[in-house]
């Protein structure tokens, strides 16, 4: 900015300066080769500052272009960085249900499970917290037909549960909360068809 002021000061000081010097000067054949000589002066002002530009703008420009360079490389190094972090979340969160699925089938291998863990991780300090574990059980095992009536007048909303799952819930509840370290009430067991 001081170098575009600077150069509209000269110019205008320039210009002031030539009108001066052709009001003083004789009315007489010398008036066109002192307005070409003055003419002259007033075009080498004018292409100072790209002669500038281009003799000092090189360094300038290069310098530029490396800082903007620098400022998007770090930016983009910052975004891979939070990028890398919020996948290390993510796969840890995989590995952690991929884990209590495993433990799971180990220990109740009559059941299919499919866990969802919700769970808060600080991967500075390497530590995570568990709020809750939702475990779908499916019993592996094949079920019995159900008695089907056709055109009866009632429609029957009763779903017949499985008994075995409940029972195993709570032994499935408990092996969590001890391997897990949490407390019962943040595992819920669902029944998946």
């Amino acid at each position: 900015m001081s170098e575009i002021k600077g150069f509209v000061i000269t110019l205008v000081t320039m210009l002031i300066l030539i009108t001066a010097i052709e009001l003083i000067s004789p009315d007489n054949s010398m008036k066109k080769y002192l307005k070409f000589v003055l003419g002259t002066i007033l075009v080498a002002v004018m292409i100072s500052p790209i002669i500038s530009i281009i003799s000092k703008g090189e360094d300038n420009l290069s310098k530029k272009i490396i800082e903007y360079s620098e400022m998007v490389e770090n930016k983009s190094l910052e975004t891979i960085n939070i990028q890398k972090e919020d996948g290390s979340k993510v796969e840890f969160k995989n590995n952690l249900e991929e884990n209590c699925n495993l433990l799971l089938k180990e220990n109740f291998n009559e059941f299919d499970f499919k866990s969802s863990i919700d769970c808060d991780i600080n991967m500075t300090q390497i530590t995570y917290s568990i709020n809750e574990v939702k475990v779908f059980v499916k019993d592996k095992s094949v079920s019995k037909i159900e008695k089907i009536i056709i055109n009866s007048g009632k429609e029957s909303t009763e779903v017949s549960s499985n008994n075995e799952v409940i029972q195993k819930e709570e032994e499935i509840t408990n092996y969590l909360a001890q391997t897990l370290n949490i407390s019962k009430d943040k595992i819920k067991i669902y029944k998946m068809k």
